[in-house]
């Protein structure tokens, strides 16, 4: 049994692994190769300048908003699909390279081994399986259509103003999530709506803003005036494109 991580912590109800030397070195070659074979669409956001604060930017001239979500997004993602994604890109090794890339699966059902957090290869192998599924193609459709979209991680944003369209797109990206052995996180499902909260954000038609409750938050934490600072400066983005 590959040994590939030194221990293994939960925060929030997620479990966090960290690599050990060698799976760090083997994550590192995939991230090499990858970066050497792959360019990403520019709907991948967590891959351009400015992150979510200039995924969240995208939409602001639109007046109708969706937003998805995927359960337990890496931990969906089994060793064989891994190895299977890995050798699409031509990578030798690559069955190897996918046990390196995976541990046990930590919560009940699924697959045995599976993609966790905290591993240097995980967010660029998850996104290369995200991008050979059929949620690319659903992504695709609805930009054809002239929907925006934005995705950051296992966060997706659409943005447009007509309401049938971007319900249309709504759907088939719901449904390719699931065709894609995916399951969408049904308490952070929203419809096309004038205004949705993403990334602690508030997002409607010329604004963005941080939420009430995550300034509460940053707040009730007894921040240090150089945290403060950050804070102010880190909302000053977000704010920067506002109407």
């Amino acid at each position: 049994m590959i040994e590939n991580y030194k221990f293994r912590y939960r925060t929030r109800g997620k479990y966090i692994y960290v690599p050990n030397d060698a799976c760090i070195g083997h994550g590192q070659r995939i991230i090499a190769h990858m970066k050497r074979r792959i360019s990403f669409p520019p709907y991948i956001y967590h891959y351009r300048p400015g992150g979510h604060v200039a995924a969240l930017h995208e939409h602001i001239q639109n007046h109708l908003f969706f937003k998805i979500d995927i359960q337990n997004f890496f931990y969906s993602i089994a060793k064989e699909r891994v190895a299977r994604a890995l050798r699409k890109t031509k990578l030798l090794s690559s069955g190897h390279l996918a046990k390196w890339s995976c541990v046990r699966n930590p919560y009940l059902g699924g697959a045995r081994y599976v993609l966790p957090i905290g591993f240097v290869q995980s967010p660029i192998v998850a996104t290369l399986v995200l991008l050979q599924s059929d949620i690319a193609r659903a992504i695709e459709r609805a930009i054809t259509s002239g929907v925006t979209i934005s995705v950051y991680l296992d966060d997706f944003v659409g943005s447009h103003n007509d309401r049938p369209t971007l319900q249309a797109a709504y759907e088939d990206v719901c449904a390719a999530i699931v065709a894609a052995r995916f399951v969408a996180n049904v308490e952070k499902l929203t419809p096309p709506e004038n205004a949705i909260v993403a990334f602690n954000c508030d997002l409607t038609h010329g604004e963005t803003d941080i939420t009430e409750k995550r300034m509460q938050k940053f707040l009730a934490g007894d921040p240090t005036g150089a945290s403060i600072a950050a804070f102010d400066q880190y909302r000053q983005r977000v704010t920067s494109r506002n109407i």
